[in-house]
């Protein structure tokens, strides 16, 4: 292979990379967490985002679906001013 491919095929993997990094799909039910530079940037919610590359980054995925907590069986529930 000659040098010209090889840079030819490095430029397009970096082209790839960074479309990669540019757009987000966020899916329902989900918010991601921006970091820019390593401090929090912003919050995006569902739907196609575009961040800036190398600078922008997904810290954290957050689910917003609800989730269900057991609550332990209580013996008795009594009544705070028994006096009224």
């Amino acid at each position: 292979m000659s040098i010209a491919t090889v840079i030819a095929i490095a430029i397009v993997v970096l082209v790839i990379i960074t479309i990669f990094k540019t757009a987000r799909i966020v899916p329902q039910k989900t918010a991601f967490i921006i970091e820019r530079l390593g401090k929090y940037a912003t919050t995006l919610d569902a739907g196609f985002h575009i961040l800036i590359p190398f600078l922008d980054k997904v810290a954290y995925k957050h689910s917003l679906k609800e989730v269900a907590v057991d609550v332990p069986a209580q013996t008795c529930i009594m009544n705070a001013n028994p006096h009224r």
